[in-house]
């Protein structure tokens, strides 16, 4: 059994990494910074997938046309 310790450990060099997309979507300036944490957030319990996919969305470029910052 892992003792509370080596779980903090862990959680502080993963969560990082776990919130990549985020930070990008962030320094890029992203328009869509809220849905995009939103699926981050919610989509890590889905095995994964939300991480994926808010990762794929972070880095793309929103389109010039775009202005809904909501």
């Amino acid at each position: 059994m892992l003792t509370l310790n080596e779980i903090l450990i862990g959680l502080a060099f993963s969560l990082p990494f776990l919130l990549l997309p985020i930070f990008i979507g962030l320094w890029r300036g992203h328009p869509h910074k809220i849905r995009l944490a939103l699926l981050n957030i919610l989509g890590l319990p889905l095995f994964g997938i939300g991480w994926v996919l808010a990762l794929i969305w972070a880095v793309t470029v929103p389109d010039p046309g775009s202005t809904d910052t909501r």
